[in-house]
């Protein structure tokens, strides 16, 4: 499988799981995509555990500290954009109607972050690497393979984050309300409409994963404890899917193209 080597601004770059029970998310996530942990001692008995895929870091587990704990953050998965400037893009942020929510703020040699929000409520993370540049494998099963927006106003959404992240609007594609972004000449990303068919679902980034078989994934994902929200559907031309809850609650989906 190909190194990734850089990501362009604007590209989701780096999936993060917050959850309540590390050590069984990482035993749960190595069954279903054969990630291999790499923790990093961030402090005094906390740890960020990288997670590899052939050596290469495909992504990453944490467990929820006392503020999220506090706060009832639910187990979730966190979507992070590759910019140019940290700092801008805060500004930006506030500038067209969105939130700060934590940093701006340097983690160590690895690069710069920030937590925020879109005036929708979904939550995103952005990031200018240094010694870190996200995904070193991409596109692979077991790896992340696409992200998406589920948001209550595609409209208003595109616009924000063509003009924080520097995307742009690609086509919009039937029958449902689906609308990629492009960054660096390249469909990055997609945005989904929320419909009223579609339940109380509130706006967030979801991270779809790559598999060799949806079907058989999503059974041995069953079997470990995890919840299937959609089950295996196919998309006519694109490829099938599923989406699933981890046993401690967190929603992910996964993917293979047809």
């Amino acid at each position: 499988m190909p190194e990734v080597t850089s990501h362009a601004p604007g590209t989701p770059s780096w999936p993060e799981l917050g959850t309540t029970d590390a050590k069984s998310a990482m035993t749960f996530y190595h069954a279903i995509f054969g990630w291999q942990d790499d923790p990093q001692s961030m402090g005094e008995n906390w740890f960020y555990h990288l997670q590899k895929l052939n050596g290469l870091e495909a992504a990453a587990i944490y467990e929820q500290g006392e503020e999220e704990r506090t706060r009832r953050v639910p187990p979730h998965w966190n979507t992070y954009f590759t910019v140019e400037d940290v700092d801008a893009v805060v500004e930006k942020t506030g500038q067209a109607g969105g939130s700060l929510l934590h940093g701006p703020m340097d983690v160590f040699e690895a690069g710069r972050m920030a937590v925020l929000q879109d005036p929708q409520g979904a939550m995103f993370l952005v990031w200018k690497p240094k010694q870190h540049i996200g995904c070193r494998v991409k596109q692979e099963a077991g790896a992340m393979i696409w992200n998406e927006l589920v948001t209550s106003d595609s409209a208003a959404a595109i616009e924000f984050y063509n003009s924080v992240l520097g995307t742009e609007r690609g086509i919009t594609m039937g029958p449902m309300d689906y609308t990629l972004l492009r960054a660096g000449g390249t469909e990055v990303a997609g945005v989904l409409q929320i419909t009223e068919d579609m339940g109380p679902i509130p706006p967030h980034w979801a991270v779809y994963f790559g598999v060799d078989d949806v079907d058989q994934t999503v059974s041995k994902a069953q079997s470990l404890g995890a919840d299937v929200y959609v089950p295996p559907t196919d998309i006519p031309e694109i490829g099938r899917f599923a989406c699933l809850a981890d046993p401690q609650g967190a929603d992910f989906n996964v993917f293979k193209a047809a």
